[in-house]
């Protein structure tokens, strides 16, 4: 469900550097705003209006007190102003919710595969498991263009504490798309799972057709694609 319309007040706390080229901004949680692992959010700076794409992806869980969205520096007008917020800056949500199921089925095996800072809604799902003692089946396949993995501490603790976790780190730079397409499959059992793919583009699209083509129900498939990040 998308809740359109919104005028709902953020406060930034701080703004962090995750790694090079990442940066993660803490909100205080609005009073009575609620949302899933998965959803992501449309943001606006109040005082102005700026071009670059607004919608972000929650990488805070709904277990966490703070809305945390996390990004890559980039170079549009939006993008810049982001990368300099400081604390007590007003901002606003326009509309928030999710598209296409893009969450976790309970008691439900799930293939994640992720592309870059496409690991963002997934830290929120796995961060919520973590929190909650969930005992789903996941299998994260986490692709990234070196081998620095945003979020990697965080994550290989939680799967340690969640033995029905499993995490594949592949990069990307020197392996050939031939190769990564049948490491990939390597690691899917079942094709009768569910599947989600989150990341640029171009990345979701060459995985939905892998999984396509590997027998994958497109039912069983679902998407978060991002140009904006």
């Amino acid at each position: 469900m998308i809740m359109t319309n919104q005028h709902i007040e953020l406060i930034a706390k701080r703004l962090e550097i995750d790694q090079e080229n990442y940066l993660s901004v803490y909100f205080n949680r609005p009073a009575n705003f609620v949302f899933e692992a998965g959803d992501w959010i449309d943001i606006q700076f109040q005082d102005r209006k700026l071009n670059g794409g607004i919608t972000y992806s929650i990488s805070s869980s709904p277990t966490e007190s703070d809305i945390r969205v996390s990004f890559r520096q980039g170079i549009s007008e939006f993008k810049k102003a982001l990368q300099f917020v400081e604390p007590n800056d007003h901002l606003f949500i326009s509309q928030y919710g999710n598209d296409y199921g893009f969450q976790l089925k309970k008691n439900q095996s799930s293939v994640l595969i992720a592309g870059g800072v496409g690991i963002a809604p997934f830290r929120s799902m796995l961060k919520e498991m973590y929190d909650n003692g969930d005992t789903n089946d996941i299998t994260l396949i986490y692709l990234n263009q070196n081998d620095t993995f945003l979020f990697k501490d965080e994550l290989d603790k939680w799967a340690k504490q969640l033995p029905n976790i499993s995490i594949e780190y592949i990069s990307t730079k020197e392996i050939n798309r031939k190769k990564r397409e049948k490491l990939i499959l390597s690691l899917i059992k079942n094709v009768n799972q569910n599947f989600y793919i989150s990341g640029p583009p171009g990345m979701v699209e060459t995985n939905e057709h892998l999984l396509l083509d590997s027998g994958v129900p497109v039912k069983n498939i679902r998407i978060d694609s991002f140009g904006g990040y």
